[in-house]
């Protein structure tokens, strides 16, 4: 996540940014943004419609169509198109994906804006990739080309199958990759660098191991793939073999999985916990296996890790287009993902040390859509030593009130001996719903005319008048006598709907003859009259319902017929 000072705080208030301090908002690639705390890696597909495990569907969607909770998003994939146009991978914006290169880019920025990294991955399941001894500086430059172009932050490798060791992948990539990563560095900014290998090929003698070497001191974060893994696993002394699909153990397998990898035991090769991201998929649809059905298995193994002092950085998923997907039957996923672990990871908070900063007024909040939310207004910050610090409190994060949703705020602050105290915000902005009038229940004798949006409204606190965008389902004959419901629905802009369900009774003209001018009315005779129904308070001949005012002889009375 970005860090934002006091004076870049106009931006963030107004839910627009939160800037890099002492940078500029700028998009093709003048705007670096890496996430110096946990990271929610997503991964974004460039195609639309992928088919599930299980026959569900994976949308494609724009970019900033993405759960605001994911700060780093990968756009899928770098590749080879053709091979009649040489072995050296790029990038093509599908057009079915309905964004222009522009709109693209310019999503891209707003990401950015918002505080969140987007990198391009290389690869994927079925990239032909085949790099050779003599390929660094092209396959650098064409990095560099679309770093610049589209604003990426950083780089993938999600290389897999015969891809991993294809030709000279595993010396040339590093070796570009080091040359972009120096080009950048020298700009003052850090190109991120990831990996997302299969968690097999982390042993020791593991196919990955090439990368991870020749780039040690040059990436990020690794976040292996911990699934589609069938039994493979992990052996534990005096717990045994604990396989990738073994439900039963799951909290068992991501911590010693985990522990494993963090400190390069049980025959794996160790990624420092502070660069270890644990791969999981969005669901059963998105990958064949390692779906984690109780996610509180993952945040007791992560809880398990923070206590012995080695906290991952976080977690990343394939994919966000399955999140946002449907299962077999249509249903949707609803981005159960982000809403499980989005929070959490967020969340993970290493206890300040001894005599750290106090923090004041971080609590969590609500904000309504459209207003003005200022991430600084009620908090302070106070150190035994140093004294206030709240001009020293730096915020990651963005809240974007123009969106209703649930946003992760970051912040923190150091004393002068280096202490630092970091505490989490949870800031949900939202919508009133949109509220009819005129829909009570009607009762009309049989044959007088009905107008169902007649006398309708509907208003929203943020939109106004909504009433032009009412939708009505259902239909009244009123030639026969019976009950019909009609249901009424409209939304806002925040897409949050109201529905309102009205019942038409429409009574047999037995109950209510027609009023007849030379007809003689006693009290409590009922007559229907222009599609209203009618009560006598005492003899009458010839003055018309619906004429005779409130202390007239004739007095609606549209519940006194039932079927």
């Amino acid at each position: 996540m970005l860090k934002t000072s006091n004076t870049l705080v106009a931006a963030a208030v107004m839910g627009l940014s939160s800037l890099a301090s002492g940078s500029a908002l700028a998009s093709n690639g003048d705007l670096m943004v890496n996430q110096p705390s946990g990271v929610v890696v997503g991964y974004w597909h460039n195609w639309c419609d992928g088919a599930g495990y299980k026959g569900g569907n994976a949308p494609c969607v724009a970019l900033e169509q993405v759960n605001s909770q994911y700060n780093v998003v990968n756009v899928s994939f770098m590749k080879v198109y053709d091979l009649a146009e040489g072995r050296i991978p790029t990038f093509k914006l599908d057009p079915k994906i309905g964004l222009s290169e522009q709109d693209f880019i310019a999503q891209i920025a707003k990401l950015n804006s918002q505080g969140r990294s987007v990198l391009l991955a290389l690869g994927g399941a079925d990239a032909l990739i085949g790099l050779k001894t003599g390929d660094e500086q092209a396959f650098a430059d064409e990095i560099i080309r679309l770093t610049d172009k589209f604003g990426f932050d950083g780089l993938d490798i999600d290389l897999e199958q015969t891809a991993v060791t294809a030709d000279d992948n595993q010396t040339v990539i590093p070796a570009a990759l080091r040359l972009v990563k120096d080009h950048y560095a020298a700009q003052g900014k850090n190109f991120l660098v990831t990996m997302a290998p299969e968690f097999p090929y982390l042993t020791q003698a593991g196919k990955y191991i090439p990368y991870i070497t020749a780039l040690n001191g040059y990436y990020d974060w690794i976040n292996p793939q911990f699934y589609n893994q069938g039994g493979d696993g992990v052996y534990v002394d005096g717990v045994g073999w604990i396989a990738q699909t073994n439900e039963s153990l799951k909290q068992e397998f991501i911590y010693y999985m985990s522990d494993s990898l963090a400190n390069g035991t049980r025959g794996f090769h160790k990624i420092p916990h502070d660069k270890l991201v644990f791969g999981i998929p969005t669901n059963n649809d998105a990958a064949a296996s390692g779906y984690i059905q109780n996610p509180n298995n993952l945040y007791n193994a992560f809880d398990q890790l923070k206590q012995q002092g080695q906290p991952l950085k976080g977690v990343m998923t394939w994919s966000v287009n399955w999140d946002m997907g449907t299962n077999a039957a249509g249903t949707t996923y609803n981005q159960s993902f982000i809403k499980s672990y989005g929070p959490f990871i967020h969340g993970q908070i290493i206890d300040p040390p001894k005599n750290a900063p106090i923090f004041s007024g971080v609590s969590n909040t609500r904000v309504r859509q459209g207003e003005i939310f200022d991430v600084l207004a009620g908090v302070s910050a106070t150190d035994k030593e140093d004294g206030n610090l709240t001009s020293n409190i730096l915020v990651s994060g963005n809240v974007d009130t123009s969106t209703t949703g649930q946003y992760i705020l970051v912040y923190s602050v150091s004393d002068s001996a280096g202490n630092e105290t970091k505490a989490t915000r949870t800031v949900e902005v939202y919508s009133n719903k949109p509220v009819f009038s005129g829909v009570g229940d009607v009762q009309l004798a049989v044959g007088s005319s009905f107008d169902a949006l007649a006398g309708v409204k509907a208003v929203d606190e943020e939109d106004g008048d909504l009433t032009a965008n009412i939708t009505v389902t259902g239909s009244v004959d009123i030639s026969t006598a019976g009950q019909y419901q009609l249901t009424y629905s409209v939304s806002d802009s925040a897409q949050q709907t109201t529905s309102v369900v009205r019942t038409i009774t429409v009574s047999d003209a037995s109950c209510a003859k027609p009023w007849d001018r030379n007809t003689v009315y006693l009290a409590n005779q009922l007559v229907s009259h222009k599609g209203d129904i009618y009560k006598a308070g005492w003899w009458t001949k010839g003055e018309e319902p619906g004429t005779t005012g409130e202390w007239g002889v004739w007095q609606l009375a549209d519940n006194a017929c039932q079927l």
